[in-house]
């Protein structure tokens, strides 16, 4: 049994290799550009070795992207209306401390845009969740009379996604003085009548 773990260990710990090596790759080529044998040298894998952990480049790329995602999720954990809210600015100040991760979430969610895309369908889904969290987060906000009058749910969450994607960007193209977090609580603050 403790040999069972010691390679359960072994294999996870490879598997993290991977992701690491598919996330360098994947910054350094796009998705489209990357492949599984640029990625199993980045390892130091054969690739039929490297498929054994995973079976494709787009297990890889979700992976990567999943742990990613963790992240966010664990900081997003039970919280509901304002907490939550509050949540999505901490999560867009710890992003700040990840400028090649970012970069590379904003390429492959652009390439992604194409439906043909291998990563369509997963970037679909995550927009998905994250704008019917949000929207839930103002509606509970909503509920507690915290809704500026005329302000519905949706659209204080798609204008609140667009915005933190978009200084993402700006903030990616050089404009360091960009504070993405402050940034995301003001946007957010306009549409509620008490601070954020």
């Amino acid at each position: 049994m403790a040999g069972q773990r010691g390679e359960y260990a072994k294999s996870a710990k490879r598997r993290e290799e991977i992701l690491d090596a598919a996330f360098t790759v994947f910054s350094r080529s796009g998705f489209t550009g990357a492949t599984v044998s640029e990625i199993a040298r980045e390892v130091g894998m054969s690739q039929p070795g490297l498929l054994h952990h995973y079976d494709g480049k787009l297990a890889m790329l979700e992976a990567v992207f999943e742990r990613r995602d963790q992240v966010a999720l664990d900081i997003l954990s039970g919280r509901r209306d304002l907490e939550f809210l509050r949540g999505l600015v901490e999560i867009s100040r710890r992003n700040h401390e990840k400028r090649d991760l970012i970069r590379l979430y904003t390429v492959i969610a652009a390439e992604a845009t194409n439906p043909d895309h291998p990563a369509h369908a997963h970037f679909q889904r995550r927009f998905d969740r994250v704008v019917s969290g949000t929207e839930q987060a103002f509606a509970q906000a909503a509920e507690l009379g915290l809704l500026k009058e005329g302000v519905t749910p949706r659209d204080a969450a798609l204008s609140s996604i667009a915005q933190t994607e978009g200084l993402q960007l700006l903030w990616l193209s050089g404009f360091n003085e960009i504070d993405m977090a402050e940034g995301a609580r003001l946007h957010m603050q306009q549409f509620l009548t008490v601070e954020l």
